[in-house]
């Protein structure tokens, strides 16, 4: 039994939640999809798939498996590109919401390179790095470890711009007693301990409760609710900027992210050091 190949029927049967499509995916009949599905099962003795009228859902098995096969193909399809002549290609995980004149600068700036970016959350960026999907990433740090450092503050829609916004403007009113309390917001991008341990100990300084410190919000909910019911959401410059809202510095915290360029990708001493200014400046941050 081929185990790569079977393991990429199953990863394309498991994200297609179809054998039919799946094996389209594979460029396979759909027989012989469902002959190498169920010999990789009875190989590992256990159920991956399980057959509905209507689709095909993983079970707990298949759902084990699944980041294992695509980190196998990640590498296995490295191993077939390896020694192709074409164009050298560099991944690069980046955050989300790297400015196009960045990008444009870094490409410009790695010149013989086929350079794509893929943004997404930290975790993700590391699991790239990982699995070998992309050579090169940011990595979110605390700030005292970091290569790049970006300023945070809040995104709000509290009577216009301020130089300074303090925790304790999300206290409502006597008149706004029956809403809501007003909540900031901690993105994926700043979940991290020197952060939002920080921000917590900050809150409860200033007498907030424990719910008006929220972590795990989606980026699009949290922006959201800055109109909708005037939270804050803990964030860089530009992003309140790209969201229409008002940024302001906090009062008495000073709160930064903190990102390390990592990964196998080779790079010239110069070369690293041009992408690295090239990254903070099109994140809105600086090198320390």
């Amino acid at each position: 039994m081929d185990l790569v190949e079977s393991l990429r029927l199953f990863h394309a049967v498991a994200v297609e939640r179809s054998f039919t499509r799946g094996a389209e995916r594979c460029g396979q009949p759909q027989p012989v999809a469902s002959r190498r599905v169920a010999a990789l099962e009875e190989r590992l003795g256990t159920t991956l798939l399980v057959r509905t009228s209507r689709r095909v859902e993983l079970s707990a098995e298949g759902e084990r498996l699944l980041p294992l096969a695509q980190e196998l193909l990640a590498r296995a399809d490295r191993i077939d590109h390896l020694f192709e002549r074409s164009e050298p290609g560099l991944v690069l995980a980046v955050p989300v919401g790297l400015s196009a004149r960045s990008r444009a600068a870094i490409r410009r700036g790695l010149p013989g390179r086929s350079v794509t970016f893929a943004e997404d959350e930290p975790a993700a960026r590391v699991a790239a790095l990982s699995a070998g999907t992309a050579q090169l990433g940011l990595r979110a740090v605390a700030p005292d470890e970091a290569e790049i450092r970006v300023p945070l503050g809040v995104g709000h829609d509290d009577h216009g711009p301020a130089a300074r916004f303090f925790l304790e403007q999300l206290r409502r009113s006597m008149r706004e007693r029956d809403l809501p309390p007003r909540a900031v917001h901690v993105l994926a991008e700043d979940d991290v301990p020197a952060v939002r341990d920080r921000l917590r100990e900050a809150c409860f300084a200033a007498g907030l409760r424990a719910d008006q410190v929220v972590v795990g919000t989606s980026a699009d909910e949290a922006w959201t609710r800055v109109h909708e019911r005037g939270d804050a959401v803990l964030a860089a410059a530009g992003e309140a900027e790209r969201e229409g809202v008002a940024w302001a510095a906090l009062g008495g915290l000073a709160l930064s992210r903190g990102y390390r360029l990592d990964g196998d990708g080779e790079l010239a001493a110069d070369e690293r050091a041009a992408l690295l200014s090239r990254l903070a400046g099109g994140l809105g941050g600086d090198l320390p």
